[in-house]
């Protein structure tokens, strides 16, 4: 063969190997984040980004300079292993999108199905942990499902989508450990 014709070969074969190149992922096909965390994987594994899955019947907002990023928000979740299940971090409020800084939101649930409404009894005495004066602040009761919302980084957080925004449920298991 020519050079001409070896040439736009040898190009695509680089090119070919390139796309080839597997980013390193965990078996269930995300890329870890947040590796330095004490987990049953080497980080998280559980999570998507650019969409809020969490619930509300609990809430625990955290702010910047406690929070500046999603591993710390993470981590925050792991440390309350008795009441958060499910993590955010993402612009929460217009004035987080002019600080520049994401919240974390920790909660004790997941996003309910579209099908589904909870209405709580807030002042039953077998509640523990509810928060129920931000549960009622906030127009959360009944507690009604929907398709899992997106996160957007706007002023107004309903235009521009916020790919950098993560969520995910942090499962602490029987024996200690916790997979996230």
């Amino acid at each position: 063969m020519h050079l001409p014709t070896l040439l736009p070969l040898a190009l695509l074969s680089t090119l070919t190997l390139t796309l080839a190149t597997p980013t390193p992922r965990s078996p269930h096909g995300l890329a870890p984040i947040c590796p330095h965390l004490n987990t049953t994987s080497p980080g998280c594994v559980r999570y998507v980004r650019g969409f809020d899955i969490t619930g509300v019947v609990t809430e625990v907002d955290l702010t910047f300079p406690l929070i500046q990023s999603a591993c710390d928000c993470i981590a925050q979740c792991l440390a309350r292993p008795t009441t958060c299940a499910s993590y955010v971090y993402k612009f929460s409020t217009p004035a987080a999108v002019a600080a520049g800084h994401r919240t974390c939101t920790l909660y004790s649930q997941f996003n309910l199905p579209s099908g589904v409404q909870i209405a709580i009894a807030l002042n039953s005495t077998s509640n523990a942990n509810i928060n129920a004066a931000e549960i009622v602040a906030a127009g959360n009761n009944p507690q009604a499902g929907a398709r899992v919302p997106q996160a957007f980084r706007d002023a107004a957080l309903d235009a521009v989508a916020d790919g950098e925004a993560v969520s995910g449920p942090v499962w602490q298991l029987a024996n200690g450990q916790a997979v996230c």
